[in-house]
């Protein structure tokens, strides 16, 4: 196969050498291939933008958000999402920070009262998934790829005890076999093929749903799996227009048994994520009535 560089390829497409670069790095040109520090593409290789549809714009909802983000707003759908999703994401896979103290490492970036001692690991597992729910706000339209979703990987790692004493790889696919998922010869593979159906496709609830089952079998990570794809089901969201859903730590036998039986029974997973999005209805339309005061959970 012939190969170009970033440079022909842009004089080809007419962009920026820069935009061949980003397109490269999001997995949106099929066969580049990253050669020490710079990229090599096919030279029959379309231009990435015959490759994807033409983007949704941002509803109503997700410009608020992404305002939100903007201002670092309290009190809003924003800090509801920062928080929420940090605490239960997190709390699945056995965190011990309490909402409260989510919510005040959110807003002060300390815990002032604690009635146990707490784990350095719980502490930096809940900052980085902050800065990975920003990073997913500041990429709501960016096509999902394996390298976004390693990107994700890498943010939520970054630092932890796993990552410190390398039990897992940061931000890479893991290498050796699990006791969840398929071989880890197969995985790029099987990534790549859900990926790319889900990209062509129209998106909907049920298409979200499907592809986080379908994601966590396939268990690309060696750990950090559920928290990446719960990640992936806000910006999914927010990309396609749909009310987001947050899955609750007390819903997760529900969502386990969902995911595990998913081959069998799509209903469970599917109603777990339907109530999920009926409870985080129920916040945005207490925000939108008292202009975003701050307010309960709702469970």
């Amino acid at each position: 196969m012939k190969y170009i560089t970033v440079k022909d390829a842009a004089d080809m497409w007419k962009m920026s050498e820069r935009m061949v670069r980003k397109y490269c790095e999001q997995d949106r040109i099929d066969g580049a291939i990253h050669a020490g520090n710079v990229w090599v593409i096919p030279a029959k290789a379309k231009r990435p933008s015959e490759m994807k549809g033409v983007e949704i714009p941002l509803t109503a909802f997700a410009k608020r958000v992404v305002y939100q983000r903007s201002k670092n707003n309290h009190y809003g759908i924003y800090e509801y999402i920062q928080v929420n999703l940090a605490y239960s994401s997190n709390r699945m896979a056995s965190n011990r920070l309490t909402r409260n103290e989510v919510e005040e490492v959110y807003r002060t970036n300390k815990i002032t009262t604690s009635f146990e001692p707490v784990k350095i690991d719980d502490l930096i597992e809940t900052i980085n998934h902050f800065s990975a729910v920003r990073y997913v706000i500041d990429t709501i339209l960016t096509p999902l790829s394996r390298t976004y979703i390693k990107k994700l990987h890498e943010i939520l790692t970054y630092g932890t005890y796993a990552e410190r004493k390398e039990k897992l790889l940061s931000g890479e696919f893991r290498n050796e076999a699990d006791k969840f998922g398929v071989p880890a010869s197969e995985i790029d593979s099987a990534l790549t093929k859900l990926i790319d159906e889900y990209e062509k496709n129209p998106v909907n609830m049920d298409r979200i749903v499907d592809f986080h089952a379908e994601f966590e079998i396939i268990h690309p990570f060696s750990d950090y799996n559920g928290r990446v794809g719960r990640l992936i089901i806000i910006k999914e969201c927010l990309r396609h227009g749909i009310d987001p859903f947050i899955i609750d730590d007390k819903h997760r036998g529900a969502y386990n048994r969902g995911i595990c039986n998913w081959t069998s029974d799509r209903s469970q997973l599917t109603k777990v994520a339907l109530d999920a999005q009926k409870r985080f209805q129920g916040k945005m339309a207490l925000c939108n009535l008292f202009q975003y005061a701050r307010y309960p959970s709702i469970e």
